[in-house]
């Protein structure tokens, strides 16, 4: 037998001598037509996603489903759209195990390569990291629909009804609880510059995008942004083969330090949730304002090409399309081009989002509720959700909006509330945490009556009467 098939059955035992997962407890639902409803539906089965499920399922929360709209094998950005050689995370980060050894990547890293295999491991190549999760997914039995995409959510008294299509085209499913797990772009799409409005679209893409590389080899390439998706986008396009690579910078000088390195300890994953709102919007200002330094392993990566450059200072005036050459028009001169790659980030407008569109006008933004201090404003972090303590929406203030009570933003645009728990690699087990508690209380509240007369009506007798002399 091998070391896999021996961890896997080490999963078993531990499981079994917590006595999970528990029997299901809670009681079912069903929508006008009569269909059964969900207990919860999440959407998108990245690692956040697959953590939460677990998380409910070792507790009895069984009728749960994920629907993930890539291909099964492809969830989350690690082989379609990250383009860094490695996790950006250091290996002793533990990922999804919610307390369980045997389930953290180094578990399943020495049972697939050997014991002596971890120590010369340095970064996780991003490869590896989708084979664990695609283990994970395995190992723990969780219900996963994938090439399922929501479209959208539709208030029903006390449901959801999820409007999705998938493989088998157009689908309805009922939810009583409805987890947006849905990674960076999810919030609004993509950001892009002004300057690139109005560009063909054969002539630019977007970090966020699938980009055929190959079909770029031997073009001149611009990429826009020195975050660390632009900077591996860019050493992506050098290594299969493009002509001249440009880089164009607004800072004057590339960032050095990523702040939000210091914030990956239990205290501020755990205890930032509860900070007063100054803080936590002082806080991310802290971080976000100075630029995040591109990891030093993705800027290694463009040094020994002599044809890439670096442009410093060069905020975008003007693109313009002339025939297959893209002009751009910098503060510090012109470039030119074959192909752009903006690396420019999210949008935060919940309005742009299909499946939420409908009542975005109803969800509290942290503009709706908190002032910031003269020079400390920022358009971007007003426009984050300003989220219940357990990741639910809100309604602005003043107005009822009991459809938002039971649905929750678990991914990105909570980091303003939250802090990166439903996002990054290092916060996902509190962030899982957190949410399934949540999730638990609410589903047992919602049928109290129903459990209450199941008291009533226990009446398995602990004594059989043949326990004493008559």
């Amino acid at each position: 037998m091998s070391s896999l098939n021996l961890l896997e059955e080490q999963i078993a035992a531990e499981l079994e001598y917590l006595n999970q997962p528990a029997k299901n407890w809670v009681k079912p639902r069903r929508d006008a037509d009569g269909q059964k409803a969900l207990d919860v539906a999440i959407i998108g089965a990245g690692a956040s996603g697959m953590a939460l499920a677990f998380a409910l399922k070792r507790d009895g929360v069984r009728n749960v489903v994920l629907f993930d709209r890539r291909p099964q094998g492809e969830e989350g950005p690690w082989i379609t759209t990250a383009r860094m050689e490695t996790l950006r995370s250091p290996k002793h980060l533990t990922g999804p195990n919610l307390g369980m050894p045997s389930l953290t990547f180094r578990a399943w890293h020495e049972a697939s390569f050997g014991t002596a295999a971890w120590e010369p491991l340095g970064k996780i190549p991003k490869e590896m990291w989708m084979d664990y999760l695609v283990w994970y997914r395995k190992v723990l039995k969780l219900r996963i629909e994938n090439g399922t995409a929501l479209e959208r959510i539709t208030p029903e008294g006390d449901l959801y009804q999820l409007d999705l299509v998938g493989p088998s085209g157009p689908k309805r499913v009922a939810a009583r609880h409805v987890v947006l797990a849905t990674g960076r772009a999810a919030s609004g799409g993509v950001s892009l510059p002004e300057a690139a409005k109005g560009l063909p679209t054969a002539q630019y893409a977007h970090t966020e995008d699938v980009i055929e590389y190959p079909a770029l080899k031997g073009r001149d390439i611009v990429v826009v942004g020195g975050a660390a998706s632009a900077v591996d986008a860019a050493a992506t396009a050098l290594e299969q083969g493009a002509g001249e690579v440009h880089m164009l910078i607004r800072a004057p000088e590339m960032p050095r330090i990523n702040k939000f390195k210091n914030i990956v300890y239990p205290g501020f994953l755990r205890g930032y949730y509860k900070l007063p709102d100054q803080v936590k919007w002082e806080m991310m200002k802290a971080g976000f304002d100075p630029r995040v330094a591109p990891p030093r392993d993705s800027m290694l990566r463009l040094k020994p090409y002599p044809n890439f450059h670096l442009h410093f200072g060069a905020g975008l005036k003007e693109i313009k399309s002339e025939g297959d050459r893209l002009v751009f028009e910098t503060a510090v001169g012109t470039v030119t081009g074959d192909f752009a790659i903006f690396g420019t980030g999210y949008a935060m407008n919940l309005a742009a989002q299909n499946e939420i569109a409908p009542f975005a006008d109803d969800i509290c933004l942290w503009r709706d509720v908190f002032t910031p201090p003269s020079g400390l404003e920022d358009r971007t972090l007003g426009a984050y959700p300003y989220l219940g303590e357990a990741f639910q929406f809100l309604p602005k203030p003043g107005q009822s909006a009991p459809h938002l009570d039971r649905l929750y933003m678990f991914n990105a645009a909570a980091t303003l509330t939250h802090a990166p728990i439903s996002s990054d690699i290092p916060g996902t087990n509190t962030g899982a945490d957190r949410l399934a508690g949540h999730l638990i209380e609410q589903l047992f509240i919602e049928s109290g009556d129903q459990h209450l007369q199941d008291l009533k009506d226990f009446d398995e007798p602990e004594l059989l009467g043949d326990e004493w002399d008559s």
